[in-house]
């Protein structure tokens, strides 16, 4: 159930992102070969046969997270302790997110972002603060009808009682560095 539900969401481009990144050393995923990068069809299909048992691996342990922390959850409500969630605004360009939909996000073809996120001066920094977050394409997010945001938010009030967009200013007033 948990993989029938998760799957075509997250779980299995995030178990793929997990084995190429140890396949790489760590390295981020920019640096990976071509065909890596650019999920070549025919290669993430040779990778999902070859690390089958790895792919497997992963999502057990994803599910085991997932369970335990239900658990926790229900735990903790169940004592009236309700759990506050914090939910970055950006998302790091290392990332299976960044890795598994480049389309949501301001990159080149290679991508590489074509600029990063900060802010401009405030009460907390008078310069400003440079991010380093690879840019939404809002138009994308628009034309799906912010799919890609309502199934990230879903997704983390499903982990907590309470969720804070983490840098909610990055919404409504961000630079472009």
């Amino acid at each position: 159930e948990f993989v029938a539900a998760n799957d075509s969401l997250w779980l299995h481009d995030y178990a793929l992102y997990r084995i190429l990144k140890t396949q790489h050393g760590e390295r981020p995923w920019l640096e990976w070969a071509s065909k890596y990068r650019h999920r070549d069809e025919k290669t993430m299909r040779e990778l999902e046969i070859s690390a089958d048992t790895e792919i497997a691996d992963i999502k057990v342990i994803q599910f085991l997270f997932f369970h335990q922390w239900k658990q926790l959850r229900t735990y903790a409500n169940n004592r009236g302790i309700r759990l506050f969630g914090d939910l970055p605004i950006g998302i790091a360009l290392d990332s299976a997110d960044a890795w598994a939909h480049p389309e949501i996000l301001k990159m080149d073809e290679d991508g590489r972002p074509e600029a990063v996120a900060g802010v401009p001066p405030d009460y907390f920094s008078e310069d400003g603060q440079l991010w380093g977050n690879p840019l939404y394409d809002w138009n994308v997010h628009e034309r799906s009808n912010y799919r890609w945001w309502v199934e990230r938010l879903s997704a983390s009030a499903a982990l907590a009682d309470i969720v804070r967009i983490d840098h909610f200013r990055g919404f409504e007033s961000y630079w472009s560095v």
